[in-house]
């Protein structure tokens, strides 16, 4: 009992020792961003964000052959996306079928380092959202059989957001300025929602996930449109009213102004 015990204690401290030095040595992200907020004013038509970081690797950690390959993604919250099929019936076509999609993100840009194809299993995508063929996904999914899962709605849901501007894939958009160093440049459209967004950063090495980190990004209106926004949104009775207002102070203005002698 006692050899036994001593077994149990030995095992226990080397696997121990394992476990405490692969959390010491493996390797991590420090990222940021260069704006952490983002001003939509009445002339905005777009705007960049630039996520940097680096890549820090303990001296004793283990060298490997394969390359380090980042994905960057830039995610709004999630909303029912609605994907209607039209119908034809008495001579008119009519919405006749559609699906809802409530795990749908109302923003998705990704930019990653190579083909996703060529970073990890469809499996790893699938679970961490990697790429906007990913996303939209049924609750039995199966990476192995994703062509037997074809849903023409999904397909179609994919491609207004796409043609939107609000679900963007760029395959090759970061770059390596060092063997740590890296940069990349996220496109943020001017039809993008006023909230809070995460900027994720995730590290792979031969298809296996090492780390992840996350960002807030905001966007938020300013100057007079935030005014408004704010205005709508928390005294609803008050920016009516004023609406109103307006409304007829300005047909009494152009009455005056167009009035005939």
């Amino acid at each position: 009992m006692i050899l036994l015990r001593l077994v149990r204690l030995a095992l226990g401290f080397i696997l121990s020792l394992g476990f405490s030095a692969s959390i010491a040595h493996s390797e991590r992200i420090v990222a940021d961003l260069s704006d952490r907020v983002i001003k939509i004013s009445s002339n905005f038509t777009g705007s960049d964000i630039v996520v940097f970081g680096t890549i820090e690797r303990d001296a004793s950690t283990v060298s490997r052959g394969e390359p380090y390959d980042l994905v960057v993604i830039v995610r709004g919250w999630n909303q029912t996306l609605v994907s209607r099929r039209k119908g034809r019936t008495f001579g008119i076509w009519i919405n006749k079928e559609r699906r809802l999609y409530p795990n749908a993100p109302n923003f998705y840009a990704m930019a990653t380092t190579r083909k996703i194809s060529d970073i990890a299993h469809p499996s790893l995508l699938a679970k961490l959202q990697i790429g906007t063929q990913y996303l939209l996904l049924p609750a039995n999914f199966n990476p192995q059989d994703r062509f037997a899962t074809y849903d023409p709605f999904r397909v179609a849901a994919l491609r207004k957001m796409r043609e939107k501007g609000l679900y963007n894939d760029d395959q090759s958009s970061v770059t390596f300025l060092s063997q740590a160093l890296f940069r990349s440049k996220i496109p943020i459209p001017a039809n993008v929602e006023v909230g809070e967004y995460q900027v994720t950063v995730h590290l792979l090495r031969g298809g296996a996930l090492l780390h992840s980190e996350t960002q807030s990004l905001h966007v938020a209106k300013t100057g007079f449109e935030q005014h408004a926004f704010t205005l709508a949104r928390d005294h609803e009775f008050f920016y009516g009213l004023a609406c109103v207002l307006i409304a007829l102070f300005t047909g009494w203005l152009t009455g005056v102004v167009f009035r005939k002698n």
